[in-house]
């Protein structure tokens, strides 16, 4: 009878590597998108949190609350952590808006009484708020964008 010695050969062995590899490689991109996808959700629950808060200050103001410049806060675009949110000043102060903590993105809002900035909104008081990342850091930003001409909230440059 012939003794046969217990163990893997080359060939096996070089398979289970490639398995290895192959989920390995599933699973980073699984949890990228996950982790995209969570960070993404911030900006659009948040902004909604803003078009709530902008939709009741013109209820009891009459105008939304902004300038016709952007006002950010926080004031640069978080790249490598989350930022506090900490106590805005201006517009951000005036609206009532807070983070339940620390954000991924910078926020920017900006109204005006009568000449909106862009075509497709109606005469009359608007508003616009953004919320912006960059999670390439390449310069290229993420933007997400709520306003009082439209319902829906506007994606440009998603996950860059």
């Amino acid at each position: 009878m012939r003794n046969r010695s217990r163990g893997m050969t080359l060939i096996e062995l070089m398979i289970v590597v490639v398995i290895v590899g192959v989920l390995s490689v599933l699973a980073v991109t699984g949890y990228r998108r996950f982790t995209l996808q969570a960070r993404n959700a911030e900006a659009q629950n948040f902004l909604g949190v803003i078009r709530a808060a902008q939709q009741a200050y013109y209820e009891g103001f009459g105008q939304f609350c902004g300038a016709d410049g952007w006002e950010n806060h926080p004031a640069q675009v978080p790249l490598e952590q989350k930022v506090n949110w900490g106590q805005p000043a201006g517009a951000w102060r005036d609206l009532g808006v807070k983070s339940p903590g620390q954000v991924w993105f910078r926020y920017r809002m900006r109204a005006g009484a009568d000449n909106p900035p862009e075509d497709h909104f109606p005469a009359g008081p608007w508003f616009v708020a953004q919320a912006n990342g960059d999670w390439d850091r390449d310069g290229r930003l993420s933007t997400y964008e709520v306003s009082s001409a439209t319902n829906t909230v506007f994606i440009d440059n998603e996950n860059e």
